[in-house]
């Protein structure tokens, strides 16, 4: 299963990595940033890396290059013991995000489009599931295996003497 769930993010990506920059100028995590900060402004790179799942490189990188683009701007905290700034979108930013909402919108749609509202709502319970389960991959209990558990399956090789 975590072949499976790797390879669909690794194409998903992929998708999105070429559609953001060609679309709208930024970086596909650069519109995770933007689209975090429009849910949660103001945050601190901080508040970006921790609870938008981010890594705390990216999230600096991507600042930079957003503040540069003009879609961000960074106020300094009074007081701060480590220079903290708060992180706010720009005009440009709310412009942008409000330009690119209907066409994600329709990728959405597209990608799911022959899934009814039951099947969508079981695969959210199923991934739903299979997060809150990932702590318990090492258990080594037997109860913790379901029925259909994965087996392993090695095909036997053939002795060189074909007997």
């Amino acid at each position: 299963m975590p072949t499976v769930l790797s390879s669909l993010v690794a194409k998903l990506r992929a998708n999105a990595n070429a559609f953001f920059p060609q679309a709208y100028g930024v970086s596909l995590a650069e519109w995770r940033v933007l689209s975090f900060l429009r849910e949660h402004e103001p945050a601190s790179a901080y508040d970006i890396w921790t609870n938008a799942q981010l890594d705390k490189a990216v999230v600096s990188r991507e600042t930079t290059s957003l503040k540069k683009k003009g879609l961000i701007a960074l106020t300094p905290v009074r007081g701060s013991a480590r220079n903290r700034s708060e992180i706010r979108l720009t005009s440009q930013g709310v412009a942008l995000l409000d330009r690119s909402l209907d066409e994600i919108l329709r990728r959405h749609s597209n990608l799911t489009a022959g899934l009814d509202a039951r099947t969508l709502d079981t695969f959210f319970r199923v991934v739903d599931h299979i997060e809150h389960r990932i702590p318990h991959m090492a258990d080594p209990s037997e109860h913790a295996a379901p029925a259909h558990a994965p087996v392993k399956r090695i095909a036997k090789r053939r002795s060189p003497s074909g007997a």
